[in-house]
């Protein structure tokens, strides 16, 4: 996708007025060639990307462009659509572009988790049989070598498992490392960046998919503590992203027209029709699109619609409307009915006790177990702050991502644990419990559905063995369904239950320590699923031990404390509220218990932030450093301050008419993606790129506009000169060339530099125009900028107060804030990045952009005191010196780059 433009061409036919380099120049058919996708290039990008404690965190994530360019050209091109021909039934075929994308994307969002849950279920039946026949066996040369050794079978079967799980996780990790480094993780907390206006490289490219597919089957498969869940939420995405720029390299390579040219259809007509498709590729649309796509993979993992839409809008989406609320229903709707058409055995709720396994609870029951349940919900909150606060710490000890073999080897290490602890735990501790009779698949032939046998006998399984070696799913709704009695109704010493209570506490603690380490390993992998797991075993330990310690007449169900105690860990580790209360309920098709799934996120919620302040999304974005997420509202340090302690100066301009031989250079020396286009009103004719600063006299500009580097890389790749006068050179006046000029601006990055944006700011995009060899031409020629630029730019008085300006750059989702005086001179410009570091939360944040300390424990300890002393000096003066000194060095160069 990203680069399937690599090879186009831009036909450019001009009557050069002169002879020489002048008319070669003007004659010119350029190209930007995106180089080559290497392993160091992948390595670097990594590291850019998602930061090394090791290395300096390089920003290479760009901002995308949602506000539209307001022109004369965007105009005419609106009143010709207006007037144009409504060819189906009223409308010009955008809206039912649009309408397409949606559905495709749901379907191929619930074809994608079935052919994952079937992948997994094949490669886990197929592990656990070879495991327990190699535990079980009597006869061959196996059985008569280790008869009567039981811990010779032991240890053949534990070296199976983790030469099994190595084989996968080595194969997923190494596709993450040397070809899809963003695939790592669940991927959520990266889609939330890009929705909120980050683009990040490679996010949503064709391999970053298939590697997140491959790696979630591998790493679910070998048994670790992951889910598909979050990666669903990324797979989606990338679907509908994949979707959305379908026919790049099969319509713009034409090789689609060929394709239909065989059955003798006329290619221009169909190249007519399918230049619809650029007008639904702007990064508005594809914003919904995206968000359309997380809804459908969080929809379709939990087989909850309505929780995935909720899913998308609380958490996922930073812009939300009446459309995205349409799209992402009707996403979520495909998505889960795709699911029960292909796979006859799903259920609405993946998730769902056994049928009849959970009795309904009258209000009498709520009451007199009140408090049992608020310690089941104190205490999923403290095991949702304990996951946090041990996976922030652990990071500190993981390689850096550069280290391929070691980060590899971090993930087959937890493959060896988590079998160590199943094999040896099972054995040591584990207990001989009787099979229920609904977990037989055929019990005369011994085939079971769920339950791991070890050395047990034919008809009961080994409960640590089990936790540890079984599917994370069906484990889920075994504990989900610990409530009945399975001998005499109404007697206590009849019950039975699954697991024993001291089992469950060790794999609880166990499972701790291991979903810990696996948070942050370079492999897919989600922690939804995981979360339910630890949720459900402490909550099941400490409903059978209330269980046990109750009368019958109380009720007590434990599969009911489990499932709370998962809703309620839930709510700790990400610290949602109403997405997860639906898809819970929704998951677990058990909306008689709604009351209480309520009452465990808020009491979760409540422990778990006094405990760890951020959420794992949270936690992770300040972890990472490089993505600038911008909140809803304003932090409170914002209210103290205005625009201009927190603006960038030393914003570089350019006139209206600019000399070419200045443009490049401006671009050549900045990596600025905007420049406020000026009338300045001492010297119109000058050619001198207009830089402002403080201690130049503010009167000496006036605001005209805003032209992006991505309009100047197509004018100067088009060769739109002028004269000074703003006189065309080398050609006639076109409307309609001025047209398809502002739609090649329009789709540039559809075109070029698709997945990696910050390419488009490099000195290589420079150099693929091909100018500089006509340097002493380059004095002649000029780019008239205003039929093009943003002749409507978004600005703000500099005395208005920061928290104004966060809360309208958000709202409208600006990329750039053009900071004005009175006169409606610029005097500085706020981008993502000052809001950002203004905000001052993460000491990465107070330290002006420079290297990441050696020492961040102390270095980050160090920051927050001299924070904390300003807060309680209480200085308004104090805070605007320290918020303004990072636009400092901006004046240098860097004042806006990147945006």
């Amino acid at each position: 996708q990203g680069t399937c433009m690599s090879d186009l061409r831009v036909n450019v036919n001009m009557a050069a007025p002169g002879d020489g380099d002048q008319e070669l120049l003007l004659k010119r058919a350029v190209t930007f060639k995106a180089p080559k996708r290497t392993y160091n290039a992948d390595s670097s990008l990594l590291t850019k990307v998602l930061g090394t404690k090791n290395a300096a965190n390089n920003r290479v994530s760009e901002s995308l462009d949602y506000e539209p360019i307001q022109n004369k050209i965007l105009y005419d091109r609106m009143r010709a659509k207006k007037d144009g021909k409504k060819k189906l039934y009223g409308y010009t075929g955008h809206t039912l572009a649009k309408f397409i994308v949606t559905c495709v994307t749901g379907v191929i969002c619930g074809c994608v988790l079935v052919a994952l849950t079937s992948l997994v279920a094949v490669l886990m039946e197929w592990k656990l049989d070879f495991i327990q026949n190699t535990l079980v066996a009597e006869h061959g040369n196996f059985g008569e070598r280790f008869e009567g050794n039981t811990f010779g079978r032991i240890c053949v079967a534990f070296l199976k498992f983790w030469l099994f799980g190595s084989v996968l996780v080595s194969i997923a990790t190494a596709m993450v490392q040397y070809w899809a480094p963003a695939a790592a993780g669940a991927g959520v907390t990266l889609v939330m960046a890009y929705l909120n206006g980050n683009h990040i490289p490679n996010l949503l490219r064709v391999e970053t998919l298939i590697t997140k597919f491959v790696g979630t089957v591998c790493s679910v498969s070998a048994g670790l503590p992951m889910g598909p869940e979050g990666p669903m939420v990324h797979i989606g995405a990338c679907v509908a992203s994949v979707v959305t720029y379908l026919d790049c390299k099969y319509v713009r390579d034409g090789k689609l027209e060929n394709c239909f040219g065989r059955f003798k259809l006329k290619q221009d007509n169909i190249k007519d029709k399918l230049k619809v498709l650029d007008e639904i590729v702007s990064d508005t649309d594809h914003r919904e699109f995206v968000s359309a796509g997380v809804c459908a993979g969080i929809s379709a993992a939990f087989n909850a619609p309505i929780g995935g839409v909720l899913f998308s809008m609380e958490e996922a989406c930073s812009f939300w409307s009446r459309k995205t609320a349409w799209r992402c229903f009707i996403a979520a709707t495909l998505s889960t009915f795709t699911i029960q058409v292909l796979n006859r055995k799903a259920v609405h709720g993946a998730i769902s006790p056994e049928p009849g396994s959970l009795k309904p609870m009258e209000m009498k029951d709520w009451g007199m177990q009140l408090p049992f349940f608020l310690l089941d919900f104190v205490m999923a909150g403290l095991l949702g702050a304990a996951f946090n606060s041990l996976r922030m710490w652990l990071w500190k000890l993981r390689a850096a991502k550069t280290l391929h073999i070691q980060r590899i080897l971090e993930v087959v290490g937890l493959v060896f644990l988590v079998g160590l602890c199943g094999f040896f735990f099972g054995w040591a501790a584990g207990k001989c419990i009787e099979l229920p009779e609904d977990w037989w698949i055929d019990e005369a032939k011994g085939k079971r559905e769920y339950g791991v046998r070890f050395f047990c006998s034919e008809t009961e399984h080994n409960d640590i063995a089990t936790l540890f070696l079984s599917s994370t799913h069906h484990t889920i709704v075994k504990l989900f369904s610990m409530g009945r009695i399975d001998a005499i109704e109404g007697q206590l010493d009849n019950f039975i239950p699954h697991f024993s209570p001291g089992s469950m506490a060790l794999y609880g603690t166990i499972y701790l320590i291991l979903m810990s380490i696996g948070a942050g390993l370079a492999i897919p992998g989600g922690l939804f699923m995981p979360s339910i797991v630890l949720g459900a075993t402490w909550g099941g330990m400490w409903g059978i031990l209330v269980r046990m310690w109750l009368p019958d007449t109380w009720n007590v169900q434990p599969g009911l404390y489990a499932m709370l105690a998962a809703t309620g860990v839930l709510g700790g580790v990400f610290r949602s509220a109403i997405s997860l209360v639906v898809l819970m309920v929704e998951g677990t098709q058990s909306i008689q218990y709604l009351p209480g799934v309520i009452l465990a996120v808020v009491v979760a919620n409540w422990v778990a932030h006094h405990i760890h302040h951020d959420g794992v999304y949270e936690s992770e974005l300040e972890r990472i450093g490089n993505v600038y997420m911008l909140r809803d509202e304003a932090p409170h340090r914002l209210h103290t301050l205005t625009t201009e302690a927190i603006m960038a100066t030393g914003v570089v301009g350019l006139r209206s008419i600019e000399n070419v031989g200045k443009i490049l250079e401006v671009m050549r020396n900045t990596a600025h993606n905007g420049f406020p286009v000026y009338v300045r009103d001492d010297d119109p004719e000058s050619g001198e790129a207009i830089i402002t600063g403080p201690d130049e006299e503010p009167s000496s500009t006036r605001l005209e506009g805003l032209i992006l580097r991505s309009q100047l890389l197509v004018l100067l790749q088009r060769r739109h000169f002028c004269d000074s006068h703003g006189d065309p050179v080398g050609r006639e006046p076109n409307p309609q060339y001025e047209l398809d000029l502002e739609t090649e601006m329009r789709t540039f990055f559809r075109r070029y530099y698709t997945h990696s944006r910050y390419l488009s700011a490099t000195n290589a995009a420079i150099d693929s125009l091909q100018l500089e060899n006509a340097r002493p031409d380059l004095e002649s020629l000029y780019l008239d900028l205003r039929p093009y630029m943003n002749r409507a730019p978004f600005t703000i008085r500099k005395d208005c107060s920061a928290a104004r300006a966060h809360q309208v750059f958000v709202c409208l989702g600006l990329r750039h804030l053009i900071v004005v005086d009175a006169h409606n001179d610029v005097v500085g410009i706020i981008t993502r990045k000052d809001l950002d570091h203004a905000a001052g939360h993460g000491w990465w944040r107070m330290s002006h952009q420079a290297e990441p300390p050696k020492n961040p424990v102390i270095k980050g300890f160090q920051a927050s005191m001299g924070f904390l002393k300003n807060l309680v000096t209480g200085s308004t003066s104090n805070l605007q010196a320290q918020a303004s000194n990072h636009t400092q060095p901006a004046a240098n160069g860097h004042a806006h780059g990147g945006h």
